[in-house]
């Protein structure tokens, strides 16, 4: 088996190594798993006051912003995050009417890493951290559209979500964020969320996982923040919910 994974935005291959460490070290004891990782396709300069925040340079996003003053305000709006009575109302408060991102951005970002995909078969999961878990979750639902309209056979059978965010579809040109309570659209897959209760990002976290399968998914909430756990007990336990996502891949397969 082997995992794709997708660091954060303002992140790295080899930022994203260092900070999954302890987390990979502990998995890749079995003998029977191997972590690949990969940049965004492209460079990102983090916002003001977050220099030194994201690790060394240079940095990576997987989707392009298209439009400064359109990133500026959404970072804005996350500094300040809002809190609605539920995970899909919060973001539809913090999305409002405005893309995220444009229908061709995400296209090209998710037509590059099928060809990853596609030249390492040996990749059967994904795991994505913040917007790459957004990008590895619109991969999963993707990946399913392209087998049931037009036979693509599917490469990921699983996936690892650390915090996160909902995914997205395609409408035309543009892309719409999908919310469990306004669509029918589900991550079929089993699927293992790991997040912190002290993570202010927290309903995006949760949206992503009301998109999931209930039977399949599972969450371990590391009680932290918008972070990677790192203790050796944490690792050790995660660890075991993670051979559990693979168990009932097995069981679905």
């Amino acid at each position: 088996m082997t995992i794709l994974c997708l660091h954060g935005a303002f992140g790295s291959a080899e930022n994203f190594k260092v900070q999954l460490g302890r987390f990979t070290e502990t998995i890749e004891k079995s003998g029977s798993v191997n972590f690949k990782w990969i940049d965004g396709g492209h460079d990102a300069k983090p916002p003001a006051g977050f220099d030194n925040y994201f690790g060394q340079p240079p940095l990576y996003r997987f989707i392009d912003f298209d439009g400064i003053e359109e990133m500026d305000d959404m970072m804005n709006k996350i500094r300040d995050f809002p809190e609605g009575m539920s995970a899909e109302d919060t973001i539809r408060s913090l999305v409002g009417d405005k893309e995220m991102y444009t229908g061709p951005a995400v296209r090209s970002t998710l037509n590059r890493i099928f060809e990853i995909l596609d030249e390492d078969p040996t990749i059967d999961g994904i795991l994505g951290y913040s917007e790459g878990a957004m990008t590895a979750a619109t991969l999963i639902l993707e990946e399913r559209r392209r087998w049931e309209e037009e036979g693509i056979p599917r490469h990921i059978k699983y996936g690892i979500f650390f915090a996160g965010w909902p995914p997205v579809r395609f409408n035309g040109d543009s892309v719409q964020c999908l919310l469990a309570d306004e669509c029918e659209d589900i991550i079929d897959v089993p699927t293992c969320h790991i997040v912190g209760c002290n993570d202010p990002y927290i309903h995006g976290a949760m949206a992503l996982y009301s998109m999931c399968d209930e039977d399949t998914a599972m969450m371990f909430d590391h009680g932290k923040g918008h972070t990677v756990p790192r203790d050796a007990r944490t690792i050790q336990e995660l660890a075991s919910v993670v051979e559990g996502t693979w168990e009932k891949r097995a069981t679905c397969a």
